[in-house]
């Protein structure tokens, strides 16, 4: 993987030659690429058309998604760490924060090129006034014995913003996503 993404994204997953996968939750959000046929998938007890070279973006925050097609799947899942995927789908997170149990159809008709060039592509650098993803690390690292002096001293802005931003850019409090984390690192 492209040293420039490794910062957002935790890890590519190939959905291949299967017609039913869960996505295990991973604090973060994960976007499906569609690589071939048009079919439905059933997320949640709910069926959604997906066209061929569409992406759709997902909560992966807490809990496990299955998926399920009366086709063979052939899907690229991104997981994004944190609040990874707010850098490059920063318009959509509202709508998924309203929504959090609902898919959103991104974009239809990516070029067929490789996911590291669509992702340089859509990746904005961020407009906030501290490291999102360094606080995202030291979470990772520390899991449920973050200090949150450390945290606000990288941040170093009042803590009541910091939650305020954290919640919003990643779906979850601190305590949440280190919680998270640290069931993820005992799997």
């Amino acid at each position: 993987m492209d040293k420039k993404l490794q910062k957002y994204i935790e890890r590519y997953d190939m959905i291949e030659a299967c017609k039913s996968y869960a996505l295990i939750s991973n604090g973060g959000m994960i976007v499906l690429l569609n690589q071939e046929t048009s079919y439905e998938i059933t997320i949640e007890h709910k069926t959604y058309p997906i066209e061929p070279f569409q992406a759709i973006l997902l909560n992966a925050y807490e809990d496990a998604i299955a998926i399920d097609s009366p086709q063979s799947l052939n899907l690229i899942a991104i997981r994004f760490k944190g609040a990874g995927a707010s850098f490059f789908y920063e318009a959509q997170m509202p709508t998924l924060m309203q929504s959090p149990k609902e898919p959103i159809f991104i974009e239809k008709n990516i070029p067929k090129e490789t996911v590291e060039s669509y992702l340089k592509n859509r990746l904005t650098p961020s407009k906030l006034p501290f490291n999102m993803m360094k606080i995202i690390a030291l979470l990772d690292q520390q899991g449920n014995a973050y200090s949150i002096d450390e945290i606000l001293a990288i941040a170093n802005i009042p803590r009541k913003i910091l939650d305020k931003i954290f919640n919003l850019r990643t779906g979850l409090t601190f305590k949440a996503y280190a919680r998270v984390r640290e069931v993820n690192r005992e799997l």
